[in-house]
């Protein structure tokens, strides 16, 4: 797949009196859809990272341009549109993601694409509507008649369907899909499945211990700083003694891990070809 460039354009309120807010919108806006488009990736076994490349900032009509390296069709947009309106309730986000999955497969279909990914669509909707509930925070910072559009680079934005910017997640998540059964805070020792290799995007982990897959994001920013410099080189069967803290829910009867983040990278624990475990 060849990388294109699509374009993230805020129209803002020039009499606005926090101008700075436009700019933190933006970015939410932007994480929250690389986010959502990585969701879909996993959706479907598609053997690709959901990543943005920052090309250019244009300041004064705040155009973002990004590079991207996916298939269009595996693109959040038309999932992203549908959110309009006060979303409350769990139904709210199943009919959208019902809806979004009869669009993959027709896609993959008629892309040529059935036999490269998983032609039934698993999300995990919980993780869906958290991503959902940050595209809502995004909006809260617009003024009225302020509106977010993205298109391909070259395309007529006026020929471009904005966003909704009304749109609301009002839903109580714990309540809506999870009963959390305990919370850890402590070390742990973890393979890397999935690391990030430009921004602060989640990684994907998995648990020496527990052998429980998760998302992350390192919050120890001088680790990964020098992890993306090539300072530290974990190698592939390596693992990584870290402090991580996170929830443990129920999640249709499966104890799953959320809410994981990687509070420090201790050390790089090199393969000798057993498990890595800490002691009891």
């Amino acid at each position: 797949m060849n990388p294109r460039i699509i374009e993230f354009h805020l129209k803002y309120n020039p009499n606005r009196k926090n101008p700075a807010e436009v700019f933190h919108a933006m970015g939410n806006f932007i994480s929250t859809y690389q986010e959502m488009g990585q969701l879909i990736i996993q959706s479907i076994g598609y053997e690709a990272d959901f990543e943005l490349e920052m090309k250019e900032v244009v300041h004064g009509s705040i155009l973002a341009r990004l590079m991207i390296c996916v298939d269009e069709w595996t693109q959040p947009n038309s999932l992203l549109r549908e959110l309009t309106g006060e979303f409350t309730e769990k139904e709210q986000v199943s009919k959208v993601l019902a809806r979004e999955k009869v669009r993959l497969i027709a896609k993959a279909t008629t892309c040529g694409h059935h036999n490269k990914v998983r032609l039934e669509p698993h999300f995990d909707e919980r993780e869906v509507a958290m991503t959902m509930d940050k595209w809502s925070e995004a909006n809260k910072k617009l003024m009225p008649n302020e509106k977010l559009t993205i298109s391909e680079e070259h395309e007529d934005r006026n020929n471009v369907v904005p966003f909704d910017p009304n749109f609301r997640f009002t839903g109580d998540l714990k309540q809506m899909y999870s009963s959390i059964k305990g919370h850890h805070d402590g070390l742990e020792v973890v393979r890397v499945f999935r690391p990030c290799n430009l921004g602060t995007a989640k990684w994907e982990f998995i648990s020496e211990k527990t052998g429980k897959r998760y998302s992350a994001e390192i919050t120890h920013k001088k680790w990964l700083e020098q992890y993306q410099n090539n300072e530290v080189n974990p190698a592939a069967k390596d693992s990584l003694l870290v402090h991580s803290e996170y929830d443990v829910v129920s999640i249709d009867g499966e104890d799953k891990i959320r809410n994981a983040q990687i509070k420090l990278v201790i050390d790089i624990i090199r393969y000798t070809g057993t498990q890595n475990e800490l002691p009891e």
